[in-house]
């Protein structure tokens, strides 16, 4: 009956050809949960009885001596129906999980699981065997000679029960650390029932190998002492697993890395070729993640830098800056950081060629950008080659997790950040510990020289400049979102911090279902420049427009945006869309006479007045219309006169938006969007 339960409940429906395939590919486990099962049972049957006689003394003396009072309580707690519930529990269930917890990784094809069950199963029997042999405890009602619980709840389970185990090898716990493996096993797999089944089972196994008197305390905590050793073996083992996954699929193989040294060459060769043919003279200089080998196998981007002579004029540099990069580039396109720079493609990859001035140090620099070679040199100096895994990992996880990134959009981390964490701590999972523990305003140093303070969420004082905080792009969510996911991945990892499933769509139906009636939105036409400078508008817009609705007690309880191929949508959602009719406005007190003279001069028979004014306790009162009802009307009327972000601005002038309400916020355009919302899973939990 349990097995038919079960096999309904989570067994996926498979073909026979892929089963077959998975147990060909996954035999080393198979194999290995047999051989365990196949010594245990030599063990029971032909050592326990000669080593336990070679030894000659049972322990379990000691351990009555410490725990009797316990099993008295333990014993006087019994009843009939609690009796043959645990024995169910301890005689069918865990041995049935035992069993079907394999064939339900196997079927379902979570190798991760099957790999943590069968190695898990093995080191924990490697750690008891020696106990089991070697130091003798014989099971509580047997020491007491106590009448079987298992016997008392079903007569003839005990025989059977005891062809695979003997009555003094009781320390540790095999049920405990076993079931506890069955849970943790089933934590890697994407069944969120079955690991609700499993951490249930666990716990009452742990409560029946107590109530039923077969093992002492001592025995269940020597249970969670070998399974808590487990876990942490087989989190290292899967940690290292999943990370060797990770760096086969974004390392750059031997042809990837040859053919961008190729590309560089070349690109190199041209800009000097055209820097000569304009008559410019300056040193181009390749910077960035190419240069310090850590880039993404799937992410190249190349940095040439012109440097430039300090007396060259702003206008100058940048007018011979981008003549330059429009000469080698191809579907070359302005960008600007403090100054424009160039960014297009060669040879099929995507370049940047940026003018910066060539100085002697980073704290001479007459513009931000002309740090950028010192950093180059500096990582390259101080991050040895083999740790340039490391800080690939580092930015696979960040990418995965949303938070990858210093421009504006993303409010991220930038690589030249990942590469100072990795330099300060280590290594990737160093990185992570470290970063488990951080508290807001968490500063870190990796040269001590003086710096000036700073109050944004991470301090990562430059080393090549120590006025200036590497982290300053990080916003706080994302700060939050990178520690968070940090504990979660030491605590429990999984491939799908670097690599997140792509979100399942909810139906629209589903969404108008689920959604409040109260969002309200403010559709734009998006307008023409580059992100770096559209973000930073739309959050200000964002900011203003919610504090000018609370100004008009439309209190907002949330407010977010998204951005579309061709548009922006601003999405508040008010606690109130409507307001009552009046409102009433609390007045000076009577004895501020200038104040309240003030007062009733503005109030006294305005259009709006409804009633009063009038005084209470010695101060004026006055009940007025409110001129706003609906959050829509307020923001049809006001919306121009909002200071917002200057194209964002021009936009709203022209006309070029439109109120929502939820029915015109719920559309194609905004699908994953809501799907997101409503989801509320943070991306590895997809």
């Amino acid at each position: 009956m349990l097995f038919s339960l079960t096999l309904l409940a989570f067994i996926p429906k498979s073909k026979g050809g892929k089963l077959l395939r998975r147990i060909i590919e996954q035999k080393k486990y198979i194999i290995l949960i047999f051989l365990v099962a196949a010594a245990h049972l030599i063990e029971v049957n032909f050592l326990d009885k000669p080593a336990t006689q070679f030894v000659g003394v049972d322990f379990s003396g000691a351990f009555d001596s410490v725990e009797r009072n316990l099993i008295s309580l333990f014993v006087g707690c019994r009843t009939y129906i609690l009796t043959l519930f645990f024995v169910f529990i301890y005689i069918i269930v865990y041995p049935f999980l035992l069993c079907f917890s394999p064939l339900l990784f196997l079927v379902s094809n979570e190798r991760r699981a099957m790999e943590a069950f069968s190695y898990g199963t093995a080191i924990t029997y490697a750690l008891a065997l020696p106990f089991y042999l070697f130091f003798p405890v014989t099971n509580v009602y047997t020491y007491y000679s106590i009448s079987s619980p298992l016997k008392v709840a079903i007569p003839p389970i005990e025989k059977f029960f005891y062809l695979t185990t003997t009555r003094n090898n009781c320390f540790p716990s095999l049920h405990v650390a076993m079931a506890l493996l069955i849970a943790r096993s089933a934590s890697f797999t994407r069944n969120e029932k079955y690991k609700i089944v499993t951490y249930s089972c666990s716990i009452a196994v742990v409560a029946s190998v107590l109530f039923l008197t077969i093992h002492w305390l001592t025995d269940v905590l020597g249970g969670l002492a070998v399974f808590s050793l487990v876990s942490c073996i087989i989190n290292g083992k899967n940690q290292n697993d999943i990370e060797k996954v990770v760096l086969k699929k974004i390392t750059p193989s031997l042809i990837d890395r040859a053919m961008v040294g190729m590309v560089v060459k070349v690109l190199m060769k041209k800009v000097k070729q055209e820097c000569k043919r304009l008559k410019i003279f300056v040193k181009p200089k390749l910077v960035g993640s190419v240069a310090k080998g850590t880039y993404l196998k799937d992410a190249v981007d190349i940095d040439i830098f012109l440097l430039f002579p300090k007396n060259t004029s702003r206008r100058e540099l940048e007018e011979k800056g981008l003549l330059v990069g429009r000469r080698v580039l191809e579907n070359a396109e302005e960008r600007y950081a403090e100054h424009p720079y160039t960014r297009g493609r060669f040879m099929g990859y995507d370049v940047e060629i940026v003018p910066c001035y060539e100085v002697r140090d980073a704290r001479e620099k007459i513009s931000a950008v002309d740090r950028t070679p010192f950093h180059t040199d500096y990582v390259v100096k101080k991050l040895p080659r083999k740790k340039r895994k490391e800080v690939r990992l580092l930015k696979q996880f960040l990418k995965g997790i949303g938070c990858y990134g210093a421009e504006a959009e993303v409010q991220g981390f930038s690589g030249y950040l990942c590469e100072l964490l990795v330099i300060k701590y280590g290594s990737f999972r160093k990185v992570l510990e470290a970063a488990s523990k951080w508290n807001v305003g968490e500063t870190i140093k990796l040269e001590e020289v003086e710096s000036q303070s700073f109050s944004d969420p991470l301090v990562v004082i430059d080393p090549v400049d120590p006025n200036r905080n590497v982290a300053s792009a990080l916003s706080k969510e994302k700060f939050d979102l990178f520690v968070r996911a940090s504990r979660e991945y030491l605590r429990r990892p999984s491939l799908n911090f670097f690599f997140p499933r792509e979100v399942k769509l909810i139906p629209l139906d589903e969404i108008r279902e689920k959604l409040d009636d109260n969002f309200v939105g403010i559709k734009l036409e998006k307008p023409d420049i580059v992100p770096d400078n559209l973000y930073p508008q739309i959050r200000k817009s964002i900011r203003r427009i919610k504090g000018a609705c609370e100004e008009a007690d439309f209190e907002i309880l949330e407010s977010k945006f998204a951005v579309t191929e061709n548009a922006i949508y601003l999405i508040f959602k008010p606690k109130k869309k409507t307001l009552s009719p009046t409102i009433i406005h609390r007045g000076p007190p009577e004895k501020e006479e200038e104040h309240a003279e003030r007062f009733l001069k503005k109030w006294k028979g305005n259009e709006r007045t409804v009633k009063g004014p009038y005084k209470v306790d010695g101060r004026w009162f006055v009940e007025v219309k409110r001129k706003f009802l609906r959050i829509e009307d307020f923001l049809k009327e006001r919306l121009k006169e909002i200071s917002v972000g200057k194209d964002i601005q021009k936009v709203i002038e022209k006309g070029n938006y439109e109120i929502l309400d939820k029915e015109g916020l719920i559309n194609d355009d905004l699908h994953k969007f809501w799907t997101e919302y409503l989801n509320g899973r943070m991306p590895w939990e997809r």
